[in-house]
């Protein structure tokens, strides 16, 4: 893998013999002074151009960068939705080497829309003086604020709905269903209750990082097991498991941030858990 200053080399050369990028700048994890750096981080590069549909014409160009092995264009793409709006485009290059480059190109008129968009943005190359001052760059953009009473309450309500969908699918035994429902509204509000819950305990505003990277570290091991439990899928046993584990930890982490915020618990674990024990002695009696 090539070293951070081979890179960087390589990005200057390139901008600064190529008259259509006027602009080129670092975002991400290299910029974001909370990330301990590593050898698999990305190289989040983005040009300001003058000539932006030039570039569209043919891939070719891309080459330059190194020895292609794989590549996306999420705005050429018709299945999923443009990551970025009119006027910029993204090319996800990896490299024979294991090098990763997410590399933008901007138009040069959307210089300002492009400096406002993200707080981790440092500037490589600036030919002609364009770029604003811009503040020490900062991921607190993305921490975790002290929710509303009322968020707090519509995540218990939806988290408490959802597990009675994950035990019907488990009763009749359709795992992939349940997966599903564990993935995409479970996980979802479960993780946002503890990372409500990690500010409750550390102080507001949190960072959790990308992904809850760092949700651990205000977890205790009980809990950070716990948690693990809940992604214990192979089976049908596992699962149900997996779904007990998520409404114990759901409920003991809103009764401690409601506490902690004094806000009123909604109530909802104690007549949720006692339905689904309604519906489990219900089954006993289907022939």
């Amino acid at each position: 893998m090539r070293s951070e200053e081979e890179m960087f080399r390589l990005f200057h050369r390139i901008a600064e013999e190529d008259e259509r990028i006027r602009v080129m700048t670092l975002e991400g994890s290299r910029v974001n002074p909370h990330i301990t750096p590593d050898i698999w981080q990305d190289y989040d590069i983005t040009f300001l151009v003058n000539d932006y549909d030039s570039y569209l014409k043919s891939d070719d160009w891309l080459y330059v960068f190194g020895d292609l092995v794989f590549l996306q264009k999420p705005e050429a793409q018709a299945l999923f939705p443009p990551d970025f709006p009119e006027g910029w485009f993204s090319y996800l290059m990896l490299f024979r080497d294991g090098t990763k480059i997410d590399l933008t190109i901007i138009r040069l008129e959307q210089t300002e829309a492009y400096f406002s968009s993200d707080p981790l943005i440092k500037v490589l190359l600036d030919k002609d003086g364009i770029a604003p001052e811009l503040p020490e760059p900062s991921d607190d953009r993305f921490s975790v604020i002290c929710p509303p009473e009322s968020h707090v309450t519509d995540s218990a309500n939806e988290f408490y709905f959802s597990s009675t969908y994950v035990q019907r699918a488990l009763f009749r035994e359709e795992l992939q269903t349940v997966r599903q429902l564990m993935e995409r509204r479970i996980h979802r509000e479960l993780l946002r209750m503890l990372s409500w819950l990690s500010g409750a305990r550390a102080g507001f505003p949190v960072n959790t990082g990308k992904y809850y990277r760092w949700l651990c570290r205000y977890l205790s091991g009980e809990e950070q097991e716990m948690l693990a439990e809940t992604y214990r899928l192979g089976d049908l046993t596992s699962a149900e498991k997996a779904l007990e584990n998520a409404l114990t930890l759901f409920g003991k982490s809103l009764a401690e941030v409601c506490g902690i915020l004094r806000y009123q618990d909604p109530g909802y674990h104690d007549a949720v858990t006692g339905y689904i024990e309604t519906l489990k002695k219900e089954r006993k009696n289907v022939p």
